[in-house]
C-alpha cells in the first residue's frame, strides 16, 4: 500500500509487513506511524500477542521514520532494538509511534511507542540503524 501521507511519497512496509498485516499510517520528517489489527494469528500459545509480533511493528515505524531523513541513495538496516513489553495485548489494534532521536552521517537512533486499545502502552523501544550509501567517506 503505497500513498502519500503529509505530502511524502512512500513504499509499503515490506513482504514480512504484509504478512503480518502492518499498515502505514502516517509518515513526515523523523517520524513514522504503523498500525496492526490483532487476529488469532498474532497470538502465543496463551492467548497474548507474540513478542517478535511487537518488534516487527517497532522495526517498521523506526526504519520508516528513518527513511524519511534519508538522502537519495542512501538506504538503512537495524543494528539493534532494545524494547521493554509493558503489557499484554490480545485483540484489537497495535499502533507504533516512532520518532528520530538523533541521526549521523552513518548512524540513526530511534525510539517508538506502541500503544493498544484505550491507548494503553504496550511496549517501549530504542533502535539504532545503520546508514548506508550516499556521499562517500
Amino acid at each position: 500500500m503505497s500513498g502519500e501521507t503529509g505530502g511524502m511519497r512512500f513504499k509499503p512496509p515490506g513482504p514480512l509487513a504484509e504478512l503480518l498485516g502492518i499498515r502505514a499510517e502516517t509518515l513526515g520528517e523523523g517520524e513514522a506511524r504503523v498500525g496492526l489489527t490483532l487476529s488469532d494469528d498474532h497470538l502465543n500459545p496463551y492467548g497474548v500477542v507474540h513478542g517478535g509480533v511487537v518488534y516487527s511493528l517497532v522495526d517498521t515505524a523506526m526504519g520508516a521514520a528513518l527513511v524519511s531523513r534519508l538522502e537519495p541513495g542512501e538506504r538503512c538496516t537495524t543494528l539493534e532494538i532494545k524494547i521493554n513489553y509493558l503489557a499484554p495485548a490480545t485483540e484489537g489494534d497495535l499502533a507504533a509511534e516512532a520518532r528520530l532521536v538523533q541521526r549521523t552521517r552513518r548512524v540513526g537512533v530511534l525510539e517508538a511507542r506502541v500503544t493498544g486499545a484505550g491507548g494503553a502502552l504496550i511496549a517501549l523501544a530504542t533502535g539504532t540503524f545503520y546508514i548506508q550509501g550516499g556521499a562517500a567517506g
